[in-house]
């Protein structure tokens, strides 16, 4: 037993000495290692095999998309950092093995998330992939006027990038190997030579018929109609061959098609991000050096002009990895482009076959690439079984914010409004944004006939001062961002009412970290500057009316269910105007509302209640 190798997983944690703990392995299959750590744990792995020092551990680490390799000689090694980072492994079973000569070693290792147990934390995955794919094909029904469910549809870009990222070495194997050796087939068929090798029945019956005519020697036979066999490749095995080609091909095409469009989605973001830091930039430069009196301008200007550095340097990673991913797919169609040019394939029919055969499915060349691309075609139907990769790679507080976004559109559609614009609903790129929610997101819903509209904005940047004053926006000179914003307008785009706004703020955070009388928590400033967010309203302003408004009716924090509080709490001070609700997912596939829904859907129905009475006049 001590020949065997030894995995320790050290657990460091706040206040507490590291605890060190050995992982089961089993020789046979993936078992359950016995650890397990909070997602927020900084977590180090060293191997243990004296006999075998060349043995190698293989397992994830938050550092790298690849599995990291460790030796037995290379010591510690840091596998989580224990902090909330872009890369940091998220609540889910992660597998790790030890390769020892010709023998592996097999386990996993659970990581779990601080707020939600593991069921909840399944059903908002659940959810959230049944709420993405769900609400994508009623919007594309809607739009298409379809009362029966969509045959098919196209996957994320993510999910058909990492598709073919992933499979692009085997299927370039399995292509070059073909190309090398590909199945041919013996035929036989009757040509003119000058020669005679066998002569049979039917050549003879043509010597006798129209030979004499073909022949020009005088003194003998110079044309010979014999049957010869040859190689050919004309077969079911290549046909399949060559309509896979295409239909790589094409599917690459037309994903470099929509990253290019991505790409310029982003220029477009970070034009505006440069335009929003020119004029905070200009406003900095008229106040100049000698800012006495506005010290907290200038603070909150310099605050500014650091946040949109911010999210321009953010937006320039994204678009360099969208430019790199694009630079992929071209090396990927320049190699498919060589296989569909070589002179035998050309000669192949490039129809889809309409069968698979035997020979197909025991040579493993052929039956590789036939399974990558079933795989593929799988994707780009609306049986998709694997996980939606946006979802699944997703942080716990990013999931529960993406979670309160879809409870918003179940409750306003509940509320017979139609999801008519924005995210799923652009009509444009209605399959972009499938697997992800992105930053400044602003979704609009409408009823038929209506005189008013909702705008639901995720996560968007605000202005911080108000220089051009042509157009009417929120803003806010604090640097705050609302996870979301809900606010119902007037089809003119002016607000509905005085109060005719409400923030929905997603908090991952334990009872007394949000709730406590005694002492504001550091998260009561920022909601109170939600309370006060402020609305420039162009119009009044061109009228000589008051241009700023804070049209914010009502801030609702929700959080994870929790022992120990009310689900529902209104806060000691500001009463109904800042309201706590605990909600936690249930199973999506059951009839049943989330616990918290309800309570949710009642706050959002009396905000909705001055539509119906027809407070629009008083804005």
């Amino acid at each position: 037993m001590d020949m065997l190798p030894k995995v320790y997983f050290t657990i460091h944690r706040p206040f507490h000495p590291p605890k060190e703990k050995e992982a089961i392995l089993n020789s046979k299959h993936y078992v359950y290692s016995g650890i397990n750590v909070a997602e927020y744990a900084r977590v180090q792995v060293r191997l243990s095999c004296p006999h075998y020092p060349n043995a190698i551990l293989r397992i994830e680490t938050s550092d790298s998309d690849n599995s990291l390799e460790i030796k037995a000689g290379d010591g510690v090694v840091t596998i989580m950092s224990g902090e909330n980072t872009e890369h940091m492994l998220v609540p889910d079973n992660y597998t790790f093995e030890v390769l020892l000569n010709e023998e592996r070693y097999y386990s996993y290792y659970s990581v779990r998330s601080k707020d939600f147990s593991n069921e909840s934390l399944l059903n908002l995955r659940q959810y959230l992939e049944t709420l993405l794919q769900g609400l994508s094909y009623d919007l594309i029904k809607q739009r298409l006027g379809m009362a029966s469910p969509v045959s098919d549809m196209n996957p994320t870009l993510l999910q058909l990038f990492q598709f073919i990222s992933k499979h692009k070495n085997h299927i370039r194997r399995n292509f070059e190997l073909i190309m090398k050796d590909p199945i041919t087939d013996l035929v036989g068929e009757y040509r003119i030579t000058p020669n005679s090798r066998r002569p049979n029945q039917k050549s003879l019956r043509w010597q006798a018929q129209k030979g004499g005519l073909k022949n020009t020697n005088l003194f003998g036979l110079s044309q010979y109609n014999e049957k010869h066999t040859q190689l050919t490749f004309r077969n079911l095995e290549n046909q399949w061959v060559r309509y896979i080609i295409k239909y790589f091909l094409r599917s690459i095409r037309k994903l470099e098609g929509s990253f290019q469009k991505e790409i310029s989605t982003i220029k477009n973001k970070l034009f505006d991000q440069h335009k929003l830091l020119e004029l905070n930039e200009k406003q900095q430069k008229e106040l100049g050096t000698n800012a006495f009196g506005y010290m907290k301008t200038v603070k909150n200007l310099k605050y500014t002009s650091k946040r949109i550095d911010a999210r321009i340097n953010e937006l320039s990673i994204e678009i360099a990895t969208y430019q790199k991913y694009k630079q992929t797919l071209r090396e990927i169609i320049y190699f498919f482009t060589a296989y569909e040019s070589v002179p035998w394939i050309q000669m192949i029919p490039i129809q889809k076959p309409n069968k698979i055969t035997q020979r197909l499915l025991k040579d493993h060349r052929y039956r590789r690439l036939h399974t990558l691309y079933k795989e593929l075609l799988k994707l780009e139907t609306k049986h998709v079984e694997s996980n939606i990769p946006g979802i699944q790679f997703r942080r716990t507080w990013q999931l529960f914010e993406y979670y309160n976004v879809g409870i918003m559109i179940d409750i306003l559609r509940d509320n017979d409004y139609k999801w008519v614009d924005g995210w799923l609903a652009t009509k444009d790129s209605p399959y972009q944004h499938i697997g992800t929610l992105p930053q400044d997101t602003i979704l609009r819903f409408e009823k038929p006939y209506s005189d008013h509209y909702i705008e639901l904005a995720y996560d968007t940047e605000l202005e911080s001062n108000i220089l051009d004053k042509s157009y009417s926006r929120y803003f806010n000179s604090a640097g705050r961002r609302p996870d979301i914003r809900v606010t119902i307008y007037k089809q003119d785009g002016s607000l509905y009412s005085m109060k005719s706004g409400l923030i929905i703020e997603s908090k991952c955070r334990r009872h007394r970290y949000i709730i406590n009388q005694d002492i504001d928590p550091d998260i009561k400033l920022q909601l109170k500057d939600f309370k006060n967010l402020e609305y420039f309203d162009a119009v009044a302003s061109q009228q000589g009316g008051e241009p700023v408004k804070t049209p914010i009716k009502q801030v609702i924090v929700l959080y994870p269910k929790q022992s120990g509080a009310s689900p529902v709490m209104v806060d000691h001070l500001y009463g109904e105007g800042m309201v706590y609700i605990q909600l936690e997912p249930c199973d999506p596939s059951s009839h049943e509302k989330p616990f918290g829904y309800d309570s949710l859907k009642e706050k959002i129905d009396q905000f909705l209640l001055q539509v119906e009475e027809g407070s629009g006049g008083n804005a």
